[in-house]
Order: C-alpha cells, then structure tokens, then sequence
C-alpha cells in the first residue's frame, strides 16, 4: 500500500479515536473491507467486530489477523441485515458507503446502527457534500488494456460521470467490452448530502449532539478536504 494511503488511514484512526473520550472501547467497523482500520483499533487495545459483504475481504482480512496475532471478530454479512443490541460504544460507516445506500437502505441501517449502540454510544460516517459537484463527476474517458480493474483478460472499457441534481446524485457510467465483444455495463451512484437534509435524517432516528467536520481528511483530490464531511453523533 502507498505510504500516502497509509498515511491517511492512521491519521483517521486517530481522528475517529480522539472524538470518543475513551480509551477501551467495543467499536462496530460496517464496510470494513479488508480490515485496515480494524487492525489499527485492535492494536490500540480496542475490542473490534468488522462486518463486510465481501467473502474475499473478510477471509483477506482474517488471515492478516492471525498473522498480527489480532483478536478481530470478523463477520461476512450485509450490514443491512446485522442484528446487534446494546453492544458497542463506537459504530463506524466510513469510506462513503453511507452515499451508496438507497433512502429505503439508509433508513434501515441507521436503525439497526442505533439498535446495536450502547447508551450514550457515538456512531460515525463520512458522506459527499455539495461543494464542488462539478469536479466530482469523472470526465469521459476510455482505455483499453490487457488485464485489469475490470478484468484479467484484454479489454475496452468507456466511461462517463453524471449528475442527476433532482436525486442530488453522482454517478459514474462504465461499459466494458471484452475480447469475445461481451459487454457489461456498470453503474456506481452516489448521493451527496447537505447538512440541512442529513441531520433531521439522523435526528428522525434517535439520533443527537449531531456534529460536522470537514477537512478531516488531506485536501488531495475531490473525495478529500472540504468535499467531504464526517457526522458524529450520540444515541440518547
């Protein structure tokens, strides 16, 4: 991994952990890919569970575990249907896989991350904001390789960025055409958020003591800096 990327993670961890006053913690990783910020927590004395949709990155993320001698209880699952009550001081859904969710799917997770928090316990996300929505659509581009992203056998791949502002979403449009002229098409949305439409969300869930950062992460590119905002808030 890039020491830049490296970077950036241990300096979120230490972001995250500053805002909880805690030191010992129970903390919930939704979205945990290959448990990067796992492993930091966990070696930081924390207690962690890390939930993922994906086998590969669960079964990845177990093996670096053991490997670290890390007690991770990792679990391959949609977070949609977790079913969690009272345990955790801390849940955190970073990397903007709150954006990716439908309002129906929005709605059912901040109920199930409100179920699983303890009393008093925070809960943590990162979304997209309104600024600079015209550098965040992805220009229109094409590439063609022999291995790679989208396959391990040669490809075209054509792709496009929109803004549908009536859904306040960004999308990113791929077709990929492979060497046998199959074609596959993908579509990645992403809602944005203002804090006027976000906070009376959480707030119609139980959620308080709402709270807003932006810059947490370097200004590097579109997904950083002032172009996202972090959401801390508190179950009653």
């Amino acid at each position: 991994m890039p020491a830049e990327a490296v970077k950036k993670i241990k300096s979120l961890t230490e972001w995250i952990l500053g805002n909880t006053g805690k030191e010992r913690m129970n903390i919930l990783d939704l979205g945990c890919g290959p448990g990067l910020y796992a492993e930091l927590l966990a070696q930081k004395g924390h207690s962690v569970t890390a939930i993922d949709f994906s086998e590969s990155s669960i079964q990845y993320a177990i093996s670096q575990a053991k490997a670290k001698q890390l007690k991770i209880e990792y679990i391959a699952q949609n977070y949609l249907d977790m079913n969690f009550e009272g345990q955790f001081d801390l849940v955190m859904l970073i990397y903007l896989d709150f954006c990716a969710l439908l309002p129906d799917e929005r709605d059912k997770v901040l109920e199930k991350i409100y179920k699983a928090l303890k009393k008093g316990g925070l809960f943590i996300c990162d979304v997209v904001n309104e600024k600079n929505l015209d550098k965040k659509i992805i220009a229109q581009s094409w590439e063609v390789r022999k291995s790679g992203f989208w396959k391990n056998t040669p490809y075209l791949a054509l792709s496009n960025g929109y803004h549908y502002p009536e859904a306040k979403v960004l999308a990113n449009h791929h077709i990929v055409i492979g060497e046998k002229d199959e074609v596959n098409t993908y579509i990645f949305g992403n809602h944005y958020y203002t804090k006027e439409e976000l906070v009376p969300i959480l707030q119609q869930k139980g959620f308080t003591d709402i709270q807003t950062c932006k810059n947490v992460l370097p200004d590097s590119d579109c997904s950083n800096g002032e172009n996202i905002t972090f959401y801390l808030s508190k179950k009653e």
